[in-house]
């Protein structure tokens, strides 16, 4: 598995990425060191490397930020399936990210067509892995297709046997599974998340908090007791989620669910994450466990753009740049059981780096509805995926006046 996913081999020359702010949550490190790369795998991560090895290759990281290979929890990067997803690279290492999460933009049926088409494409330089919809046709599109013809909610398109065998035939890159909650006759079940559920085993299960247009959906708090520990629910942050009562505390059914382990995931999307729900949770201690985009065609221009602007916000909301960093590296890797591999710049694992650099001066942060200032922000210079460099692509921000 490892190999296959590690599959842009360099040569054996040593790159030495010196001098950085070496930022490795997995490992505790937070300072200045050197980070050795040979035939795509990192070999040692300490200070004063660059001396000790000359002929490397010296790439200077002075004032930046090294950091495992981010991972997005949660996009839409089957490009060419429908007319919502974005190419896996735009969202994936051209923005400084080495893994994307496709969370499920693709059923069962046509699963193994978009692993062909995206995840295994020889011209994909971004490692795809992907969310399985337990539904045999879900295909995510601008205008809501699977919704708007009731697919998404008639048991007739769930197919559980054919949807195991997808899960078990592709355990190399699907690593979850993606639920939309909706409902067919009782309105506190939902039979594709009790589906979802019986053959997951222990995968995770990502869970869409929210409406859609069409289809109805089960409340959060049957969503709540319905989760397991190890489930995450994406939208976490966003306004009139359900979890605070009038009082605008928690609720007792979210607090019992994340007492159970249920994780919470930002996908931001164009209107799934509100500043001020995420201020206010932050505030009572209640802290997202990753930081994702939800990136597709509605909100890649505004409000989300990339996953570094997205961690931005939440650094600007108070949570502490290793926490934050913390949240995109070792935190989704664990979420999704790839710790093994991913999330962490330990000796021996595949080289997949990502270098960000600090911009410092106003700017002013959207998360489509309200705007916040910020005093700094974070881009990517872009990353080392398997000891490869690519360099970033998005633009600059400009500073604000």
């Amino acid at each position: 598995m490892v190999a296959r996913q590690c599959r842009h081999m360099t040569s054996d020359r040593v790159t030495i990425v010196a001098n950085g702010r070496v930022i490795d949550p997995a490992n505790g490190r937070d300072g200045i060191a050197d980070v050795a790369i040979a035939g795509g795998t990192i070999v040692a991560v300490e200070p004063g490397l660059a001396q000790r090895r000359p002929g490397a290759e010296i790439v200077d990281a002075a004032g930046k930020l090294v950091t495992p290979g981010l991972i997005d929890l949660h996009t839409h990067v089957f490009d060419g399936l429908g007319d919502f997803c974005l190419p896996a690279d735009r969202v994936g290492v051209e923005s400084g990210v080495t893994t994307v999460v496709d969370a499920g933009t693709a059923g069962a049926a046509i699963f193994n067509l978009a692993r062909r088409a995206v995840i295994d494409h020889p011209a994909t330089r971004t490692r795809v892995l992907a969310l399985l919809d337990p539904n045999q046709i879900y295909l995510a599109t601008k205008h809501f297709i699977c919704h708007y013809l009731e697919i998404a909610n008639d048991e007739r398109n769930l197919d559980l046997e054919d949807a195991a065998r997808v899960l078990r035939e592709n355990a190399d890159v699907v690593v979850g599974m993606k639920v939309r909650a909706t409902y067919t006759t009782d309105p506190h079940r939902s039979p594709f998340l009790e589906g979802a559920k019986s053959i997951a085993g222990d995968l995770p299960i990502m869970v869409h908090m929210g409406e859609f247009p069409h289809t109805p959906v089960i409340t959060t708090d049957d969503l709540l007791s319905s989760l397991r520990g190890g489930d995450l629910i994406t939208h976490c942050f966003r306004a009139s989620s359900g979890v605070l009562g009038d009082d605008l505390k928690p609720t007792a059914i979210f607090r019992d669910a994340l007492e159970r382990g249920l994780l919470l995931d930002i996908g931001h999307s164009a209107g799934d994450f509100h500043f001020g729900t995420a201020r206010h949770l932050i505030g009572l201690g209640i802290m997202p466990n990753t930081i994702s985009t939800d990136l597709n065609v509605f909100n890649v221009d505004h409000p989300v753009r990339s996953l570094p602007l997205t961690m931005s916000k939440i650094w600007a909301l108070g949570v502490p740049l290793d926490a934050v960093v913390a949240m995109v590296t070792v935190a989704p890797a664990r979420t999704i059981h790839r710790e093994a591999e991913l999330g962490s710049l330990s000796p021996g694992r595949c080289a997949d780096i990502s270098l960000l650099r600090v911009v410092e001066g106003r700017q002013v942060l959207s998360d489509g509805y309200e705007t916040i200032t910020a005093e700094r922000w974070l881009e990517a210079d872009g990353c080392w995926r398997a000891g490869e460099w690519i360099a970033a692509r998005a633009p600059s921000l400009e500073r604000a006046a």
